[in-house]
C-alpha cells in the first residue's frame, strides 16, 4: 500500500499513487491473461472517463450551500 505520514495517515498523494498503480496493474494482468484486449480496455476507459467527467461537472455546478 502507500506510505503513511508522520501521524500514521495515508496522504492524498500516496492514496492517488496507490489507486493508479493498482488500476494499471489490474488492466495489464487482464490483458496479459487474454481476458480483454487493449482495444476493449481503451474503448471502455474512454466511456468511463466521459461518465466521470459528466459527474464532476454536475458536482461542480452544485452549490455547497444548497
Amino acid at each position: 500500500m502507500g506510505q503513511l505520514d508522520k501521524d500514521g495517515i495515508l496522504t492524498l498523494q500516496e492514496l492517488m499513487i496507490t489507486a493508479l498503480a493498482t488500476a494499471d496493474l489490474v488492466a495489464k494482468l487482464m490483458i496479459e491473461k487474454g481476458l480483454i484486449t487493449k482495444e476493449e480496455l481503451d474503448m471502455k476507459l474512454f466511456s468511463e472517463r466521459a461518465n466521470y467527467q459528466a459527474l464532476l461537472q454536475r458536482i461542480g455546478e452544485t452549490s455547497v450551500d444548497a
